[in-house]
């Protein structure tokens, strides 16, 4: 029996002066989707030292799926779901904010020139989409929030992938970010921080914390709707009170993808759970109510200050 070799996929990538270098790991494919987090799950170890090659030297093998659709979000709304319930699909090889990308959406790359940073795109890409199961047609990637700053890039480099937009409540996902504090958090005192929350490191040691979250997420609900409203029919934008129907109803029909009667029963079983806990997963529960009823004056004025105009323009392309 001829023993099948895994692909190496990029987790991490960074500058330099060749262009990149890549941390890469074999991938399993049931780690596909949350296992290229900067970390891999616990519970799949593939080996405890990746291995670093130039972006120039690495060549992605097999046959390579074409990208299909892209997810981009507002955190906190859905987006999560919409890729676990997509992964249930054979056709489709679903990754979740992998870190590579991420990495080259960050501060760091907006200094390396842009043909540099669009081939290092182009790469990252084609090897997310070396084909991990047999039946796999397609690469669909969930996007970082904080990647929307540099959407023009995958533009340029993918214009017929499909782009997909989920939108919420701003008072919500404010509530929800400061309850749970995401993980960019812990970059607020990194010397390029202010290119998150577009105030300088002395301003932002006054800050609560509450409203450096807030003028994060403001200024990156601001760089989408800007993206957005460059082409708005190239967009399928879903409120997160569509969910999980409009997946089936109208995403689906969009990218062409017709799933069978099993992966139509697998996706409904995963909407009866949590999305974004990965271990222990818990029943869902709808929360919208609960998290209108727990914003204090303090975050609804934040809200109002920083997140409410860029979501009432996305909104409103929906």
């Amino acid at each position: 029996m001829i023993e099948r070799v895994l692909p190496l996929m990029p987790v991490t990538v960074a500058p330099s002066a060749v262009g990149g270098r890549f941390q890469l790991r074999r991938m399993e494919p049931e780690d596909f989707l949350f296992g290229l987090h900067h970390r891999l799950p616990g519970a799949h170890q593939i080996g405890s030292i990746p291995l670093e090659v130039d972006v120039r030297d690495h060549v992605p093998t097999g046959r390579i799926l074409p990208p299909l659709l892209s997810i981009w979000h507002l955190t906190r709304c859905g987006s999560t779901l919409t890729a676990r319930m997509l992964s249930c699909i054979e056709a489709l090889q679903v990754t979740d904010e992998p870190g590579a990308l991420v990495d080259i959406c960050g501060a760091f790359w907006s200094l390396v020139p842009a043909a540099d940073r669009l081939q290092a795109l182009d790469v990252t890409v084609r090897s997310l989409g070396q084909q991990l199961r047999a039946d796999a047609r397609h690469l669909v990637v969930k996007q970082s929030l904080r990647s929307g700053a540099e959407l023009d890039m995958f533009t340029r480099l993918y214009p017929d992938m499909h782009r997909l937009l989920i939108i919420r409540d701003p008072l919500e996902i404010l509530v929800s970010n400061v309850r749970k504090p995401p993980g960019w958090l812990k970059l607020r005192g990194v010397a390029w921080s202010p290119l998150l929350s577009g105030v300088g490191l002395a301003k932002q040691r006054d800050l609560s914390e509450a409203e450096f979250i807030a003028r994060c997420l403001g200024r990156a609900f601001a760089s989408l709707a800007e993206m957005v409203e460059k082409e708005p029919a190239g967009w399928l934008i879903l409120d997160y009170t569509e969910l999980p129907g409009a997946v089936m109803d109208r995403l689906l029909p969009r990218i062409g993808i017709r799933p069978t009667p099993a992966e139509q029963v697998a996706m409904q079983e995963v909407t009866r759970l949590e999305a974004w806990n990965r271990k222990g997963r818990q029943p869902f529960i709808d929360d919208r109510a609960e998290k209108q009823a727990a914003a204090t004056p303090e975050l609804c004025a934040l809200c109002d200050r920083f997140l409410r105009e860029p979501w009432e323009r996305l909104a409103a392309l929906a």
